[in-house]
């Protein structure tokens, strides 16, 4: 993986994964998030060294920060 270092020496990786592309149990905006897909897609990006993940309130209903937070919290345990 490719990072870019910040001057506060915060690496971020070039590649990141953005959840308003989280896989969905059905199609159409805003449906809810497939766990079982996001977790191996989150797990696979976090094994390959992304550490940016972009998420927002609006996404999949505001449900994408609590399924990321709670892949990546897992992974840190």
């Amino acid at each position: 993986m490719r990072y870019t270092e910040f001057k506060n020496g915060i690496k971020l990786s070039k590649l990141g994964l953005g959840a308003m592309r989280l896989p969905q149990t059905e199609p159409g905006f805003g449906k809810p998030v497939d766990e079982v897909k996001a977790r191996e897609l989150i797990d696979y990006c976090m094994a390959h060294g992304v550490n940016y993940y972009d998420t927002a309130y609006i996404y999949h209903g505001g449900r994408s920060d609590i399924s990321d937070f709670h892949f990546t919290e897992r992974q840190a345990a």
